[in-house]
């Protein structure tokens, strides 16, 4: 066996040369690993001992420790700036809410379908006219000022003297189909929706019927 003259050597250092272990000391040379030192004899011709270089491996083990803290420590500054972003985020998503809360009973019904993600999820409680509160993925409006606190089956769709639902007028904006129940519902001309097999279809008149009662008030988009 022989050992590459890539290793530190005691007392002197000799590039190019290798010097054969003896069996004796492979095991050493092993446990050491790559803090073995070869200790050669006067004359530099054979290997006398393997001992372990300490301080080439407390150098290697503090410098390992410090990187640890290094990395530690970035860790922790990109999960401080990584909160941060998210409180700020939030704040602004919160903030969009709020204005698009105040805002919507007077946005037109294009930018509420497409804003309508800022929009709070319906539950039972006091409404006004013009409130709007998202049910099934679909954004409704109050119409009649009420308060639904113990009647929690007058959710939007299923008290619709209570809510309208709004409709796009176009296929982008087009919401799945919501029954209307009166002139404050139905779909007027150019409004469009999902119907139950997937076609976006549009008004051509003024209805409340479904593409099956009146096909003739449907086109296909």
């Amino acid at each position: 066996m022989y050992v590459q003259e890539n290793l530190t050597t005691t007392p002197h250092e000799v590039p190019g040369v290798s010097w054969e272990l003896p069996e004796a000391l492979a095991g050493k040379f092993w446990a050491f690993g790559a803090f073995a030192k070869l200790v050669l004899d006067e004359g530099r011709t054979r290997v006398v001992d393997v001992v372990e270089d300490g301080a080439r491996r407390a150098a290697v083990e503090a410098e390992t420790a410090q990187e640890a803290v290094e990395k530690a420590a970035r860790r922790e500054r990109q999960a401080k700036l990584a909160a941060a972003e998210a409180l700020e985020t939030n704040g602004m998503k919160q903030l969009a809410r709020v204005l698009f809360r105040e805002t919507a009973p007077r946005m037109a019904a294009e930018e509420v379908i497409v804003c309508r993600a800022f929009a709070a999820e319906w539950e039972p409680g006091s409404y006004a006219v013009g409130d709007v509160r998202n049910a099934d993925g679909v954004p409704f409006r109050c119409v009649q000022a009420h308060d639904s606190t113990g009647s929690p089956d007058w959710s939007p769709g299923k008290a619709p003297a209570l809510w309208a639902a709004y409709h796009g007028r176009s296929p982008e904006t087009a919401l799945p189909w919501v029954q209307p129940s009166g002139a404050h519902d139905m779909y007027q001309v150019g409004e469009c929706m999902v119907w139950t097999d997937g076609r976006v279809l549009r008004a051509v008149q003024a209805t409340s019927y479904s593409p099956g009662e009146c096909p003739g008030a449907w086109e296909e988009v």
